[in-house]
């Protein structure tokens, strides 16, 4: 766990900033005030030169002092990132995280069901809890990667895990926190698939081009010539502009470009940060290779954007395009820049991996217990937690055969089972895990634990049920599989359920899976080839204490008569 000693300094830091920027504001009001009387009273009075040096003094004064100070204004955006970067941090450890704004909920797949069984995305997700990265790609990528994830090699965790560690990582956090408003409104896919696009110059466009200069040039040599005012050449500017206008349509130019070359303009600054931060890990380092290598090819890239969100202004417009043809030069760069593609998607790819391991780099900075998975044949954990539990309680186990789990209501079986799903989770994404030691082995994932009916297309809590177990045992058959299943199949009466129960269990077994199984029907302990465990509690003063561990056998007490005694619904 990364200590958060340091958010004091930050919070008394911002507070300094603050107020010198105020007075800053001030100096900037004052100057302008005077500037603006100065240009008033060169317009209106006498003593041209005295009031014209005023002006120019103001005016020059008056973008020295904001060149000179926008550092501090900038200085200060960090700060306040910086300390909300803390306090974030501070709200995971509180559980406080309900707040984020990423959720994933648009992320979902309703039909893996493990999605929403083990709260992986939507609100008061695992997603949610992670989540830190702020570009489209990221989000994306940290979704697939808890849901369906590609391999990650060791160089890859050990990274991660480096990250955990490093406090200087939340500096890194908060230049990515600048991206957050962008981002939001920008979708890398489109800004690529525009970027794909040429635009088209016809050539008669050249060649009204040509004409309209060959004509300006006649037109200025006739007028100076004949000692005519040459005011009428502005007469080719709306010309030109008309020129250009009408020869040259492309998608392009309705492209929304202000948006994005805001969002390039933070690549630039975040690739900056990244490329100085001194992590001394070579999976890191490697990607802030290719960012520092592709750097020119991304200041490039922002600049054709830029261009293209100053043609949106219509002075800027008229005169670049009546003047120099400006959409043409703009259009002959913008096609010519096709060949630096590759490298701006690969320059993107290096910002979207390292969203990735930051967010998954989470559980290690806001939790004391944690560890790199070790991958081998074997399904070891030892003081395994629920990351989205409250002080949740630590427990381990050795996982060599399917497990039925009995014990009474609220006794801690439902939260043990998902704290090894969402650790199986994490270690399938290539993150760390919340558990001192965890061995384990790429397993699919598949769960039954929410399985309730859905009254707007009929269907039964029983045949919800169905529907689950039939991709279970589809999907099972390959072997490398961890199988959670909650109250199995709670919708049907008890002689179908502990029949149609050990059945599932018999074919579970032959497909050598790792399965857990919960259940309040004790008949199911007694089935061949699975090892029993248990969760119990102690009734003290009219009361149930619960202690969340872990116990070897089947459980040997109820407690549903005594919470309906407890509760006044029976009689004591």
């Amino acid at each position: 766990m990364i200590e958060l000693t340091k958010l004091k300094q930050i919070e008394e830091d911002v507070d300094k900033l603050a107020k010198k920027t105020h007075i800053f504001s001030l100096l900037r009001f004052c100057i302008c005030i005077c500037a603006i009387i100065s240009i008033v009273c060169l317009l209106c009075l006498d003593n041209f030169v005295l009031y014209l040096s005023l002006s120019l003094f103001f005016i020059l004064a008056l973008i020295g002092f904001a060149i000179g100070t926008n550092p501090i204004y900038y200085q200060l955006k960090l700060k306040k990132n910086l300390e909300y970067i803390y306090k974030r941090h501070e709200n995971r450890r509180n559980m406080s995280y309900q707040s984020f704004t990423s959720n994933g909920r648009e992320l979902i797949n309703y039909q893996d069901f493990k999605e929403l069984d083990l709260d992986l995305l939507g609100p008061r997700s695992l997603y949610q809890y992670l989540c830190i990265a702020k570009s489209k790609a990221g989000k994306e990528k940290l979704a697939k990667q808890l849901t369906f994830p590609e391999h990650k090699n060791e160089a890859f965790k050990k990274c991660v895990h480096a990250l955990a560690k490093e406090e200087g990582v939340f500096q890194l956090e908060a230049s990515l926190q600048q991206m957050d408003k962008e981002a939001q409104e920008c979708d890398q896919e489109e800004m690529m698939s525009i970027a794909r696009k040429r635009i088209g110059i016809p050539w008669y466009a050249i060649v009204l081009c040509i004409l309209s200069y060959v004509a300006l040039i006649i037109t200025s040599i006739l007028l100076v010539l004949n000692g005519i005012t040459p005011y009428y050449i502005i007469f080719f500017i709306p010309l030109n502009f008309i020129i250009v206008k009408k020869c040259l349509k492309s998608v392009v130019f309705a492209f929304p470009a202000t948006r994005y070359a805001n969002l390039l303009g933070v690549y630039k600054r975040l690739a900056k940060d990244i490329t100085s931060f001194p992590l001394e890990d070579p999976y890191f380092k490697d990607l802030q290779k290719i960012i520092q290598e592709q750097y020119t090819s991304l200041v490039k890239f922002c600049h054709i954007f830029e261009m293209l969100s100053y043609r949106k202004n219509i002075l800027l417009s008229l005169l670049g395009n009546g003047l120099f043809y400006l959409d043409y030069i703009l259009s002959l760069r913008y096609n010519a820049f096709s060949r630096h593609l590759e490298s701006i998607e690969e320059c993107l790819h290096a910002f979207s991996e390292i969203e990735l391991m930051l967010s998954l780099a989470v559980i290690g900075m806001d939790n004391e217990i944690y560890s790199i998975p070790i991958l081998d044949s074997s399904f070891r954990i030892e003081e395994g937690y629920h990351p989205l539990v409250k002080n949740c309680v630590p427990n381990s186990l050795n996982f060599e055969e399917g497990i039925i789990l009995t014990g009474s209501n609220m006794s801690g079986k439902t939260t043990f089972m998902r704290m090894l799903g969402v650790n199986q989770i994490l270690a399938n994404a290539g993150g760390i895990v919340c558990a001192k030691s965890f061995h384990t082995q790429h397993l699919q994932v598949l769960t039954s634990l929410r399985a309730n009916d859905m009254l707007q297309e009929g269907i039964s809590t029983f045949y919800a049920e169905v529907n689950r177990m039939k991709k279970i045992m589809e999907e099972s058959k390959t072997g490398k599989t961890l199988v959670l299943i909650d109250e199995i199949f709670k919708g049907t009466n008890a002689k179908d359920r502990i029949y149609a129960a050990q059945e599932i269990i018999k074919k579970l077994n032959s497909y050598g899976v790792y399965f857990l199984i919960t259940t309040h029907d004790f008949e199911l302990c007694e089935t061949e080839n699975i090892l029993n465990y248990h969760f119990d509690e102690e009734y003290l003063e009219n009361k149930i204490t619960f202690d969340y561990k872990l116990k070897p056998g089947k459980c040997q007490k109820t407690n549903a008569i005594y919470l309906l005694k407890l509760a006044g619904v029976l009689e004591n």
